[in-house]
């Protein structure tokens, strides 16, 4: 079993989605999760979004959310 990992992220699954894309084009993989708002579909979140990511994989993950700016 993996250990994961809960990242915060905000509300925006655009900004996510693009985030997971660029952490994805770096060989590190994410899962995204988030609840969509149904009269809105993809563009809000009603809880937030967050990455699940592995353990060893935090400390990577933390340092280019922070290089994006988010």
């Amino acid at each position: 079993m993996l250990d994961a990992v809960r990242v915060e992220l905000g509300s925006s699954i655009l900004e996510a989605e693009l985030i997971v894309q660029a952490l994805a084009d770096e060989g590190i993989t994410v899962e995204l999760l988030h609840n969509e708002h149904p009269g809105t579909g993809a563009a809000m979140a009603l809880v937030g979004c967050a990455l699940l990511v592995r353990a060893e994989d935090e400390a990577a993950v933390r340092a280019r959310i922070a290089e994006l700016g988010y």
